[in-house]
């Protein structure tokens, strides 16, 4: 990555197009250095908590296969369909991503030594993301099994068999193996509190490096947006215009798709 610049900067330098003033050029010039920063910190950070990572995947697994013995106790519909909520937001970036490069290559005829400083950075640090919600929405969906499963552990035997919560009822029969499943719950919550922790602690500065990149290249691409509309005596080339649009929704969509998911988790918290 360090040593693509040496080809990617020259080129981006002497690349021709409308609209190029010193300021655009200059942005490139930190966004292509700075996206080689972010690739290779990320890198960096992977290899050396490696451990890390490959104990939150672990702990996911016995989780999963923790509250799969408990399928009784919650509707493994929801489970389905939080799955597949993911799949379409993966193949939703990447069709983003495949449009992206076809408009930058139809506005700029840009090669692949060109997108090295540009789209191959925004598209790791919008995977980092994309990962991370990942993690947190199949955290959270193991919190809602568990929530439901202590709920349907709490119902008591009543002619109408509404659906009660512990300090909503009156009577409670316990048995053994209520207490054994209320036992298995305590320790699925609590593995996840520490898989949440964990999962906080590894993503924490890679996402910071993240966002600080995608902020710069949101500014890079609002400029090219902006300038043809403020100025007059810019001409408007609607293969530009387009694919900077689609530069800015690709770069807003993970963070949509992060900020939407955690603002949720804070309802749900308060």
């Amino acid at each position: 990555m360090l040593a693509s610049n040496y080809i990617s900067i020259p080129f981006r330098i002497n690349r021709k197009f409308d609209n190029k003033t010193k300021l655009t050029e200059g942005i490139e010039i930190v966004q292509s250095i700075f996206g080689t920063v972010v690739i290779c910190t990320i890198l960096l950070f992977y290899c050396v908590d490696q451990k890390s990572l490959v104990r939150i995947m672990n702990r996911l697994t016995d989780i999963e296969h923790e509250i799969d013995c408990l399928y009784s106790l919650y509707n493994p519909m929801r489970r389905q369909r939080a799955s597949c909520n993911l799949i379409i937001v993966c193949i939703l970036n990447t069709c983003l991503l495949i449009v992206l490069v076809t408009t930058e290559v139809l506005a700029f005829h840009t090669s692949p030594v060109s997108w090295l400083s540009d789209i191959l950075p925004t598209f790791h640090v919008g995977w980092l993301i994309m990962q991370y919600y990942i993690l947190v929405t199949i955290i959270q969906a193991d919190f809602a099994d568990v929530h439901r499963a202590l709920q349907n552990l709490s119902r008591v035997s009543t002619p109408d068999l509404r659906p009660q919560t512990l300090c909503q009822t009156r009577r409670v029969i316990v048995t053994n193996s209520t207490v054994h499943q209320l036992l298995k719950l305590r320790d699925v919550h609590c593995h996840l509190c520490e898989i949440s922790e964990t999962v906080s602690d590894f993503y924490s500065l890679p996402i910071l490096f993240g966002v600080t990149f995608l902020f710069l290249t949101l500014v890079y691409n609002g400029y090219y947006l902006l300038s043809p509309l403020l100025m007059s005596d810019e001409v408007l080339e609607y293969e530009v215009f387009t694919n900077t649009v689609f530069w800015l929704i690709y770069v807003i969509y993970p963070l949509a798709l992060l900020t939407n998911r955690i603002t949720k988790i804070l309802n749900e918290v308060e």
